[in-house]
């Protein structure tokens, strides 16, 4: 079997290709842009005719500056009371959230699994109401308002249904 020699010119690459077409193409485009922009030689030049001015009536408009009689008379509503300043030695609020209330503790304990499974920290409070013994499954605490929303919205995003409860000081 013999071997064909190898072809003595080398082949042109495809970049170079490609960049010698886009180069002409370009050039191509620059002369059609420049050829479409100058009006043509023996186009007259046009000046625009004047545009006859308007009769413009000048219109006063009177200002009814009688609000500042209103003033004196207005009155003001009273929006409440004092509220204290918040100081930064006041103690601070902590959140929780409800993440279900069941008769049944296995099924409270169910669900303390789940939202353990998915990172948050939970507990169960039992509670008696109206004679009935109701499991709460609680998630918490959470020192800011911001906490609190990211445990929502990954609670939202698996589906569970959560009600924030405040207990402030």
């Amino acid at each position: 079997m013999k071997r064909k020699p190898p072809n003595p010119k080398q082949p042109v690459s495809r970049l170079f290709s490609y960049l010698a077409g886009l180069a002409s193409g370009l050039f191509l485009a620059f002369l059609y842009a420049l050829v479409t922009s100058q009006p043509p030689p023996d186009a007259p030049a046009t000046d625009p005719e004047p545009v006859p001015a308007q009769n413009i009536e000048l219109k006063t408009e009177r200002i009814d500056w009688s609000f500042y009689d209103l003033f004196p008379k207005a009155e003001v509503a009273n929006v409440g009371g004092y509220q204290r300043a918040k100081r930064e030695d006041d103690p601070k609020p902590t959140y929780h959230l409800q993440a279900g209330s069941f008769n049944l503790p296995r099924d409270a304990d169910e669900r303390r699994a789940e939202l353990l499974l998915l990172g948050l920290t939970a507990f169960i409070e039992t509670k008696p109401i109206n004679g009935v013994t109701w499991h709460r499954v609680m998630i918490g605490p959470f020192d800011s308002d911001t906490n609190l929303s990211r445990a929502q919205s990954l609670l939202a995003a698996n589906n569970f249904e959560s009600i924030p409860i405040s207990n402030k000081p």
